[in-house]
Formats: C-alpha cells, sequence, structure tokens
C-alpha cells in the first residue's frame, strides 16, 4: 500500500473530542437501564444502549462514515466479521450495527475501567487467548447466542493490527458460523487509524469508509477445506484495502 501522509499533531480540541467519544457511554448506559426499568426487555435495553453510544461516540469523536454495502448489514442473524486497525472500532461498530449483537473480545478488556462494564452490560463474550482450551470453550456461548437470532461481531486477527495492513485471520469466528450456521459478513474498515492509529491515545475527526461485502453462506463448508476458506475471506479484505488506498492514491 502507498505510505499514509504525516497525520497533523492532535490538538486541544481533539482532546476534547476524545474524551467525549468515551464519555459517550455512560448516557448509552443511563438509556439502556431507563429502557430496561421502564420495559423489563434487557435486548430491548440493549439495543437503545448500542445506538445511542454508535450515534453520540461518532459525532462527539468527529467521525464521518462512509459505508458502501450497508443493506448486508440488515442480515441477522451473522457473524459480522471486522478488521480490527483502531482502538475506535468498538465505536464504529455501534454506529454500523446498531441492534442484535453481541462481541467478542479479548478479556483484557473486561479490566477496562471504561469499556470493561459497558462491553459487560452489552453482553460481550470474553476470551483469553493465552488459554487454548479456555478460547475454544469460551466461544461455545457465541454459537448460542446465534442460535437464538442474536448476531456475533469478531475481529478474527485476533488482535489490533499495526497498520492498515490485515494480520492473519484465525479460525474461531468462521467456527462459530459453520457451528450455528449463519452467514458470515465481511466488514471492511478502510481507515479507522486516521481517527486513532495504532499506540495513540487521540482522535482526530475524519470521514472513515467502510465497504460492506456480501453475506457468504457456510452452510457447505467442511473443516477439512475451513483453511482454504478462511484464506479466501482474508484475500477479499486485502483487495478491498488495496482497491480503497488506490482510490485515496489517486484523488490526492
Amino acid at each position: 500500500m502507498p505510505p499514509r501522509p504525516p497525520r497533523r499533531r492532535p490538538g486541544a480540541r481533539d482532546v476534547a473530542r476524545t474524551l467525549l467519544a468515551l464519555l459517550a457511554i455512560a448516557p448509552g448506559l443511563l438509556v439502556g437501564i431507563a429502557v430496561l426499568a421502564a420495559r423489563r426487555d434487557r435486548r430491548r435495553a440493549l439495543n437503545r444502549a448500542i445506538g445511542v453510544w454508535g450515534d453520540l461516540g461518532t459525532r462527539a469523536a468527529g467521525i464521518e462514515l462512509d459505508v458502501t454495502g450497508a443493506e448486508h448489514l440488515r442480515r441477522r442473524p451473522a457473524v459480522f466479521l471486522i478488521n480490527h486497525q483502531s482502538g475506535v472500532d468498538p465505536i464504529l461498530l455501534c454506529a454500523l450495527l446498531r441492534r442484535d449483537f453481541v462481541g467478542v473480545a479479548k478479556h483484557e478488556i473486561r479490566r477496562n475501567p471504561v469499556l470493561g462494564p459497558a462491553f459487560a452490560f452489552v453482553g460481550t463474550v470474553f476470551v483469553d487467548r493465552t488459554d487454548r482450551e479456555q478460547a475454544v470453550r469460551a466461544l461455545a456461548p457465541a454459537v448460542e447466542t446465534l442460535r437464538s437470532g442474536i448476531s456475533v461481531a469478531v475481529a478474527p486477527e485476533g488482535t489490533r493490527s499495526p497498520g492498515r495492513a490485515i494480520g492473519h485471520f484465525k479460525k474461531g469466528a468462521f467456527r462459530i458460523a459453520m457451528a450455528a450456521g449463519v452467514p458470515i459478513v465481511p466488514i471492511v474498515i478502510c481507515n479507522a487509524a486516521d481517527v486513532l492509529p495504532h499506540g495513540s491515545w487521540i482522535m482526530t475527526a475524519a470521514r472513515v469508509r467502510v465497504r460492506v461485502l456480501a453475506p457468504i453462506d457456510v452452510r457447505d463448508w467442511k473443516l477439512d477445506d475451513l483453511e482454504l476458506h478462511v484464506a479466501e475471506v482474508e484475500a477479499a479484505y486485502e483487495r478491498e484495502l488495496a482497491t480503497d488506498a488506490a482510490a485515496v492514491t489517486r484523488s490526492r
């Protein structure tokens, strides 16, 4: 990919944006709790909390979403895959999916004083990546969640990539989809690092380009061929990111 132009130095306004984007979790939780108290409907409460955080968080951070293939986001239940470029990805995911999904996240996030309680409230499945057997067992609730009609969002790289290029996809998300018999919907986030690059704590306003690919039917997949299928999906991400990078270069 062509080199990225240098990121401008964050200023006081960017610090304020970052704080407001993080604090947007609070009104989302409060709205969710209020809905839960009034309606006694946990799923409705979670959906409201997710939607509020997605809307307020992106607005506070100065994020404008440019989405193609948005119609595929309505496919439910499904395993939604995202490439993990940035710490802002959870906010983007809430803004994109909005309802009826839970995430799969590394267990370290549970200890985060801000994100931990919010992620736990919305039913996130926490996985210890250092314990392979425990990680496999921890995915079982995700399969049951899908069978109940609720979607799952997973970053198949397993960790944040250091740049725009994707890391190697792990098989867990694909196994979940196969076990539940639901499609995979790839969500290619092209430039979330423009908002919050790896290693940074301050968000800057940006237009984030998102390409949602057509759902992939996994009902005929076999475990013996899983590695090939995973490689095909990974290659699709690489093509989309390369196409986006080329388009950005031409526009300069």
